[in-house]
């Protein structure tokens, strides 16, 4: 299939353009080329902003939209675009707040106080596929892990426990939620743009975890104890990711439609263990640390 990817430089991207080139699909890339415009041979790259416009006639069987914040860009994307099916990069923060978990796609989506801009600016996406009447699917990805993740996710929080640095957890540090890892969601994507998937589809690992469980999981990894603090006011709308990468939510969806389209999920510590064996334990003195 002929396949134009938006955005697709960092993290997620690259890992979706080499399982798409392995399964012999033609692959456009276009976004600002701030991060790269090195892409592997036969990878069409095209420079522009998409909030200045497009301007590609090209017909494409798919588009992958992995950048859309805010429901403009999805209008645009979709009446400036050429293609049969479309596929949005939303998030599982779209959810309207509730405490009945887990959450299935059919769940309502809407306001979460707690994720502010980002949780309206993705529903907003998300309402205006729901009304063009195209042909889409959504993903809803949980918090994405992996190696060169650039949010400081993984290497916060191990470069603390290795400096023996305190974590500052928010709230009462007992958040539940769940992650998944990058290849997984470049799995996903795969599998859903070759079945043509409309609706949504939550992406995430079978298991839940609390933060201070993740916090004492990644000290096992590492060996060493962490040191762990709370800042009760940092809840909602008070959250600092200055201080922990992962708020104090609970948040917990249903994988069982994902699944059908043969995609599994490693086990959360076994997931971790090897990207901390295969990258961050290699990379830690050279990725950015705590200041």
């Amino acid at each position: 299939m002929k396949i134009l990817i938006i955005g697709g430089s960092r993290f997620v991207g690259p890992h979706l353009v080499k399982l798409l080139i392995a399964r012999k699909h033609t692959i456009t890339v276009f976004n600002r080329g701030v991060i790269s415009t090195k892409y592997p041979k036969g990878v069409t790259f095209i420079k522009g902003d998409r909030d200045k416009g497009f301007y590609v006639k090209e017909k494409f069987d798919v588009a992958i939209d992995m950048c859309a914040f805010i429901g403009s860009q999805t209008s645009r994307a979709i009446e400036e675009l050429k293609f049969d099916y479309f596929l949005n990069f939303g998030t599982s923060a779209s959810y309207q707040k509730t405490e009945i978990f887990p959450l299935a796609e059919e769940s309502p989506i809407g306001d979460w106080p707690a994720f502010g801009d980002y949780n309206k600016g993705k529903v907003a996406c998300e309402r205006v596929l729901e009304k063009s009447g195209i042909k889409c699917g959504t993903i809803r990805p949980a918090y994405i892990l992996g190696p060169k993740n650039y949010c400081d996710r993984e290497n916060f929080i191990y470069s603390r426990i290795i400096k023996k640095i305190p974590l500052i957890l928010p709230g009462n540090g007992l958040g539940v939620t769940q992650f998944v890892f990058v290849d997984e969601v470049a799995l996903a994507i795969v599998a859903l743009v070759e079945h043509r998937a409309q609706g949504a589809f939550n992406i995430a690992g079978d298991q839940i975890i609390t933060n201070t469980g993740l916090v004492g999981e990644m000290g096992k990894i590492v060996g060493k104890e962490p040191i762990i603090q709370l800042n009760p006011d940092a809840i909602g709308l008070n959250f600092k990711e200055e201080e922990f990468p992962f708020d104090n939510e609970n948040l917990i969806v249903s994988n069982d439609k994902i699944k059908k389209y043969g995609i599994e999920f490693i086990p959360l510590i076994d997931g971790l263990r090897r990207d901390y064996k295969n990258f961050y334990q290699k990379k830690q003195s050279k990725l950015p640390g705590p200041l």
